[in-house]
């Protein structure tokens, strides 16, 4: 009976100690994204706007400012079109550690996304709107 409470305060450090190596890998993941992967994210949407310029979608600094912006405000937007524009590889993606931090991450940040989430067959937009 003198053991147990001694290996249960035990056990929980050494969890709680696994739950900080995670976090502090997620938030290097999170850092990644941010200081490497966005600075050639936003070269390349300057990029497509520019040669995308015509008389219809005029692409001026303001647009692309304002698309800068809109790519770099949050990590999720990040990924999401890092990997649309081909930066990121789906062979990065495979890896265990890099799949488990961009579920979360798609998870945790649900509400910035590029791409919505899918709504169920069954309900109308709105009751999904309702439901979060």
């Amino acid at each position: 009976m003198d053991l147990i409470l001694p290996l249960l305060a035990l056990a929980l450090l050494v969890w709680m100690s696994w739950r900080l190596v995670q976090a502090k890998r997620y938030n290097r993941f999170i850092d990644w994204l941010m200081t490497d992967i966005k600075p050639q994210l936003l070269s390349h949407v300057q990029q497509e706007l520019v040669e995308q310029r015509c008389q219809q979608y005029p692409n001026n600094d303001c647009h692309i400012e304002a698309s800068c912006h809109y790519y770099g405000q949050y990590p999720v937007r990040v990924l999401e079109a890092a990997l649309q524009r081909d930066i990121i590889t789906s062979d990065w993606i495979q890896q265990r550690q890099n799949k488990r931090h961009l579920q979360h991450l798609l998870f945790i940040q649900a509400a910035y996304r590029i791409t919505p989430a899918p709504v169920a067959k069954d309900q109308s937009p709105q009751e999904q709107h309702q439901q979060d």
